[in-house]
């Protein structure tokens, strides 16, 4: 199976969707929770790897929101269709 171009959309249920942006939701809420804790660590070396982790955090979130930019729901069916072999 191809992937889709880089300008068509991918098609995702919506389960799939509220999964995706839920994560988004929660990678940018812990990093803003782990920002906030940035100034009262004192180690430098801490301090150093705890923005590493709020950079890796948003950096996440961002692939993620750009990626939900590129989806389309898809209609689903009342029925689930297995393919048979």
């Amino acid at each position: 199976m191809p992937l889709p171009a880089a300008n068509e959309p991918f098609r995702v249920s919506e389960r799939f969707r509220l999964t995706l942006e839920s994560a988004i939701l929660e990678l940018e809420a812990n990093a803003a929770r782990d920002e906030r804790t940035l100034p009262l660590l004192t180690d430098p070396d801490h301090r150093r790897r705890q923005q590493l982790l709020i950079s890796a955090q948003l950096e996440r979130a961002f692939r993620l929101r750009e990626l939900l930019t590129r989806t389309i729901q898809f209609a689903e069916s009342t029925t689930l269709s297995v393919p048979r072999y």
